[in-house]
């Protein structure tokens, strides 16, 4: 089978030929490598490697998806800045403004704090709308690179729940302003996503088949209870959404997810993508076989603790221990993450070893 056809079978809960594995980088990795290999992309390392390919949108690649754009109304005026490592974001409304500070991606200082900036952030979303861009030829180009050595998907996201705890309130305020201000968060998440749903309509409608919304989920920051009163029927209307389209729906829940997998029977869901086991998660692949079935599409992470701290021996064994006959029946693709890290290239190449001598179902 070509890496394409591997992925798409595991996709579709057919056997494949062998295991199935697929990296993530970024130049972090990509610049510490030796000087012969300076000019790679993405692809070109991942076929180095040969791996399979299973991308995030056109991750590591020299354009990207445009589509859904986010549209806010004519009384925002956003300003956008860079001032050294920081990203300064903007909003005016009126005479009222909102700001919000990003180092490398990660916010600084999030743009809502107080029960009046919640209320003028809500204002913001009210007139705001998705709108569908055409990203066929972006597609088109990205499948030719990719060819037969895989696919790549829609990663969009986060819902609405994890948007504001990650991106735009931070955790403390957040259950600050949910406990005492409870009927002016319910109407914000409401109000967003009510927006965010324009956005699942237009990804199921889009040009690719498997959709993965990027969750982060952990219950270091969100308990069952409040998950189940608010991110789970989010989740759950984009799941319903893309499968009314014909399309693959996996969540990105990369954190402590054990105690939070029982809830996610009902939503039907066709796979979990960056689970993650101990020590550095808490869900072991087999777990979340036991809890949602065995037609469950996992893309599993290869634990961090192992992957990039631990001798560099310990890799085989683990796989070695990982790999019960169970898992290999499993439709399960494990992918190796240096996003954001350098990870050495001989790490990616004892994973490539020890699939070419084990690598068979």
């Amino acid at each position: 089978m070509t890496g394409r056809e591997r992925v798409c079978a595991i996709l579709n809960k057919k056997p494949v030929d062998k295991l199935c594995w697929t990296a993530l980088v970024d130049q972090t990795t990509i610049s510490d490598l030796p000087v012969e290999y300076k000019s790679y992309l993405g692809l070109d390392f991942y076929k180095h490697i040969g791996c399979d390919v299973f991308l995030l949108n056109c991750w590591g690649m020299q354009y990207d998806f445009a589509s859904p754009e986010l549209m806010w109304p004519d009384y925002v005026h956003e300003q956008v800045r860079k001032e050294n490592e920081k990203t300064v974001q903007e909003y005016s409304i009126g005479r009222n403004k909102l700001s919000r500070i990003l180092k490398n991606g990660h916010p600084m200082k999030y743009p809502v704090a107080s029960i009046d900036e919640l209320v003028l952030y809500r204002n913001m979303w009210e007139g705001a709308k998705f709108i569908c861009k055409d990203d066929e030829h972006i597609c088109a180009n990205v499948t030719s690179e990719i060819g037969d050595d895989g696919i790549t998907t829609r990663f969009w996201g986060p819902s609405t729940i994890p948007f504001l705890l990650e991106e735009i309130i931070g955790v403390q305020e957040f259950y600050y302003l949910l406990t005492d201000h409870r009927q002016e968060m319910d109407i914000l998440f409401d109000t967003i996503h009510k927006k965010h749903l324009q956005a699942f309509e237009i990804l199921a409608k889009g040009p690719l088949e498997t959709v993965i919304l990027c969750e982060n989920t952990s219950t270091h920051y969100i308990s069952p209870d409040i998950y189940r009163k608010y991110n789970l029927p989010h989740v759950k209307d984009f799941v319903d959404i893309m499968h009314a389209n014909g399309k693959k729906a996996i969540i990105h829940m990369c954190g402590h997810i054990k105690n939070l997998l029982p809830l996610m029977k009902d939503v039907e869901m066709d796979g979990i993508h960056a689970l993650t086991p101990p020590p550095t998660g808490d869900t072991p692949w087999e777990y979340a076989l036991d809890v949602l079935g065995e037609d469950l599409i996992i893309i599993g992470a290869l634990d961090p603790a192992i992957w990039i701290m631990d001798p560099i021996e310990k890799i085989s064994e683990t796989l070695d221990q990982l790999y019960t006959h169970r898992l290999r029946k499993a439709h399960f693709i494990l992918q190796l993450f240096a996003d954001g890290i350098s990870v050495p290239l001989e790490r990616f190449m004892a994973v490539a070893q020890w699939m070419n001598e084990k690598g068979k179902p």
